[in-house]
């Protein structure tokens, strides 16, 4: 067994002694200083890292806004079609998606039931709107805002009310319950409003508003269209300018389902009815539009090509968003957005202030989730603190519309859209 031996050396007066081991390692104390060291740091360091990175996102959101309006203007002025920009909000991808689009034709669609006797299209007897329709544009690259980051449109007073061909007033634009769904009169369709691209939060295997959720054909109610509804940035082909045309147009964004008309194995003609299985949406939504005879039963504009038309790309079909050209926009934080009108933060699922799709639910609505607000907040009187907020008034929940704070800050950008430029002019406040 091997021995353990202790080396000592004699001191000057000839005493044995044992050589001290050098310390090593920290104290206490030691550790501690340069944890506290390392925590002040860190103080420093993460408040300047998120202060960059959100900085930085927000210039990417900036520049973003200020080229897709630029890209609207190219893609009507090189196609010699108006072109545009449409805004789209999925709580799947989580962000604002700015896709260029490209307009392909002009549908008709009525606005009462198209079943007059000896009408065949039901629709010389019928009031009716001409919707025009817009599909991706091929030239051109959608944009993305970086997480958190939104956009608004401004809807002036008046505009969630159309005329129909015969005058009458109708709800189209905008029909969520928080702008008083399908009544005309609802004194919220009367103000201005800043709207928020409600676009995916509708029940994604219901191929018509209020179908069913097998992804069929079902009957369509002409006053009942999707709950899909954004808006746009508008050019005219002809002088490159913003487009003079204000009326409800049709943008072709197929929905994100597997439910389809016709079911897995569709015959070659019905095939080519379907959009998620078109190479082109262009040339697709070009046949749905101009084609006399859809069903193949010989008779060109039957009453079944109408029903079917509206029911691929019509107003009611979820595989289209019901668009308007606004001319101003609002770019902001969702986040101090939610501070800004007292919510508790932001609904998890669609990182907004919206509640999801009842996806078991064909006509599920739009509303928004309460439950992030004290006690007896409505939906009115969220609008109203959203308009306030955006328009500058960051301090209207806590003060109130009567009490302003002079040293307010406003939290939103808004921007103007030149008419013959196209370039973005912030409006400064």
């Amino acid at each position: 067994m091997m021995q353990a031996w202790t080396l000592t050396r004699n001191d000057c007066t000839g005493r044995s002694t044992t050589p001290r081991r050098a310390r090593s390692g920290f104290t206490i104390v030691e550790l501690m200083v340069v944890v506290l060291i390392g925590l002040i740091i860190l103080s420093i360091a993460v408040p300047a890292f998120q202060s960059m990175v959100y900085s930085s996102n927000q210039s990417l959101a900036v520049n973003a806004v200020q080229a897709s309006s630029q890209m609207a203007r190219d893609v009507a002025l090189s196609s010699g079609r108006d072109g545009a920009v449409v805004f789209v909000f999925d709580p799947q991808v989580g962000k604002v998606q700015i896709i260029p689009a490209i307009k392909v034709g002009t549908l008709r669609e009525a606005t009462t039931s198209p079943n007059g006797p000896g009408n065949a299209m039901g629709l010389s007897d019928s009031p009716y709107f001409e919707r025009d329709v817009f599909v991706p544009a091929a030239a051109g690259e959608t944009l993305e805002l970086p997480p958190f980051w939104m956009m608004r449109g401004y809807a002036s007073p008046g505009s969630l009310i159309d005329l129909d061909s015969a005058g009458n007033p109708v709800a189209t634009w905008y029909t969520s319950q928080a702008y008083g769904g399908l009544n005309e009169t609802a004194f919220v369709k009367t103000q201005d409003q800043w709207v928020f691209p409600e676009t995916g939060l509708f029940p994604n295997d219901a191929q018509v508003a209020g179908g069913g959720l097998d992804g069929q054909l079902d009957a369509v109610d002409p006053l009942l269209g999707t709950v899909r509804q954004s808006f746009m940035i508008r050019f005219s082909s002809r002088t490159g300018a913003v487009s003079k045309d204000t009326n409800t147009a049709l943008f072709i964004n197929p929905r994100n389902s597997r439910e389809r008309p016709y079911g897995d194995r569709p015959l070659p003609y019905q095939q080519t009815l379907r959009v998620d299985m078109a190479e082109d949406l262009e040339v697709w939504a070009k046949r749905i539009i101009e084609s006399a005879d859809l069903t193949g039963d010989g008779i060109a504009y039957g009453l079944d090509d109408v029903q079917l038309r509206e029911q691929l790309i019509g107003n009611a079909s979820n595989d289209t968003i019901l668009v308007k050209p606004v001319t101003r926009l609002s770019l902001y934080d969702e986040r101090k957005l939610s501070m800004g009108v007292g919510a508790r933060g932001l609904n998890k699922v669609t990182g907004s202030l919206y509640l999801p799709a009842d996806q078991n639910n064909p006509n599920s609505i739009i509303e928004f989730d309460l439950s992030l607000f004290p006690a007896g907040v409505t939906p009115d009187e969220l609008v109203v603190r959203i308009n306030q907020w955006i328009d500058g008034n960051t301090t209207y929940t806590r003060l109130g519309d009567f009490n302003l704070d002079l040293d307010d800050e406003p939290e939103s950008r808004i921007y103007l859209i030149q008419s013959y430029t196209g370039q973005l002019q912030e409006v400064l406040r």
